[in-house]
């Protein structure tokens, strides 16, 4: 059922732009570049600065940091190697990686680069280990990679894992005998047009960019050092792009539609001239991106509290009249999101330099659900559950390779989270809304709608999967009472 009437392109674009320029006041985002893609045209929106410092008018061809949006390029960039006869996605990754390593000798020996690229290794996925610079660096990280814990069995519960992707990228090294960075360029970036996305500093710094600024205490702080992991490219930690490079991504991912032959190339006389090759993503079946390959939970780009899927790197959302595949990202004071209707030739791309970016892309996204798609945010009842349902819910939560917990705490008839804060140092608290007895959305604030669900295992908590990453339920001896804060 449609939601509005439906709009000219024009009324379409303005009334973008205006509710754009509303929740940028309102959440006070320094800057923002939004890209709306129709059947009717692209609408592109900049506003706002590249720092609060050395303010620049932010334009379509600033560069902000992707963030995990790498990981679709990661995942297609493997699909260009099967699409060579190079890869297959099926086989254990030690055929590539004769020497690949894990706690867990039997998932090393089973996993495969699919598994990866669908976040299914079950190995602790949030592993940052800095290796340097150097063309080893992808290498160099798989190394700590080998001494990291086992959470869950392989393809046991599903939890996003960044960790997975380094493997994915450090075969594409190997594949290729080149970069992770130098492979992506050749295979994906370059045949798409995509000349602004770019992974080091060094090339980023000749263009205008976009400074990360985090939120401490309602005020937006600039984000220093600039962070940049080249151990973690393929999942995400140096990519930058800008709108108009993305929207030719988004235009491939939809439709297919690749950059056209140069003028000089097709005019060109010269027998000895070469003509450029067809490059291989030209043609290529983009369908298996989004063949959904299991539920995920609580879906991570949809309304709250609604299950999603995961495909091939794709998150997944099906409706009766769209299906919607998307991918966000974030690094330290940037956060975008991106996501697509191929059925429907509907694309939405934001990017912001701010660490408050999700709360204002997901308000501005669930505009153009409603606008230009005609999805509606369902009405859910809450779900009340007495003080006993609530605190069998209570308790501390590992994160796991970190030295600090997620605590949850029964308060005023309401489970409240509690919650490291990396920019302040100190904790914050989030109230969740039940929508289901073991499924929750949190309530209010920047986090609001960002799904919660707890895993039980013979009636008793077994994990809580949080913004779809699993933490473990630490076990409370018999005179032990539920924490009520999570230090760091």
């Amino acid at each position: 059922m449609t939601a509005t009437t439906p709009k000219s392109s024009t009324e379409l674009a303005a009334a973008f732009k205006s509710e754009a320029k509303r929740l940028l006041e309102e959440y006070k985002v320094p800057g923002i570049t939004l890209g709306l893609l129709t059947p009717d045209g692209d609408h592109f929106v900049s506003l706002g600065v590249t720092s609060i410092e050395n303010p620049l008018p932010i334009t379509h061809d600033t560069i902000f940091q992707i963030g995990s949006t790498t990981k679709t390029l990661t995942s297609l960039t493997c699909s260009v190697l099967v699409e060579q006869g190079k890869l297959d996605l099926n086989v254990p990754v030690r055929t590539y990686l004769p020497e690949f390593k894990l706690t867990d000798e039997s998932v090393a020996a089973r996993v495969t680069v699919h598994d990866l690229l669908t976040h299914q290794g079950g190995f602790q996925g949030d592993l940052f280990e800095e290796t340097g610079d150097g063309d080893d660096a992808v290498a160099k990280g798989l190394d700590a990679l080998a001494q990291s814990p086992q959470v869950v069995p392989l393809r046991g519960h599903w939890s996003y894992n960044n960790a997975g992707f380094f493997v994915a990228g450090r075969v594409i090294e190997v594949v290729t005998g080149k970069t992770y960075e130098a492979a992506v360029t050749e295979l994906v970036l370059t045949p798409l047009g995509m000349d602004h996305t770019l992974f080091f500093p060094s090339q980023i710094m000749t263009y205008r960019y976009a400074t990360g600024h985090n939120k401490v205490n309602d005020e937006m702080v600039v984000q220093r050092p600039w962070m940049m992991m080249r151990s973690a490219a393929p999942a995400g930690s140096s990519c930058s792009s800008t709108v108009s490079d993305m929207a030719k991504y988004a235009h491939y991912i939809m439709s297919g539609t690749m950059p056209e032959p140069s003028a000089a190339a097709e005019n060109s006389t010269d027998e000895k001239a070469e003509k450029p090759e067809v490059p291989t993503l030209s043609g290529m079946n983009r369908t298996h991106l989004w063949k959904p390959v299991r539920p995920i939970g609580v879906g991570i780009n949809a309304f709250p509290g609604e299950e999603g899927q995961i495909g091939q790197s794709w998150f997944i959302d099906e409706y009766e009249s769209a299906t919607i595949i998307s991918h966000g990202g974030t690094t330290f004071g940037h956060q975008s999101d991106f996501w697509v209707s191929p059925d429907r030739k509907v694309g939405f791309i934001a990017m912001t330099n701010a660490s408050n970016g999700h709360a204002m892309n997901r308000r501005l996204g669930e505009w153009v659900k409603r606008e230009v798609l005609g999805l509606v945010k369902p009405e859910r009842e809450e779900v009340k559950l007495d003080e006993g349902a609530l605190t069998a819910f209570a308790g501390e939560y590992d994160v796991i390779g970190q030295p600090y917990t997620i605590g949850a705490k029964v308060e005023g008839g309401k489970l409240m989270l509690v919650l490291p804060n990396p920019n302040t140092g100190g904790t914050e608290e989030m109230s969740v809304r039940f929508i289901a007895p073991e499924r929750a959305a949190v309530a209010g604030g920047d986090a609001d709608g960002i799904g919660v669900e707890f895993l039980t295992k013979g009636g008793e908590v077994e994990f809580m999967r949080f913004g779809a990453r699993l933490y473990p339920r630490l076990q409370l001896g018999a005179a032990q009472q539920p924490p009520v804060t999570a230090a760091l």
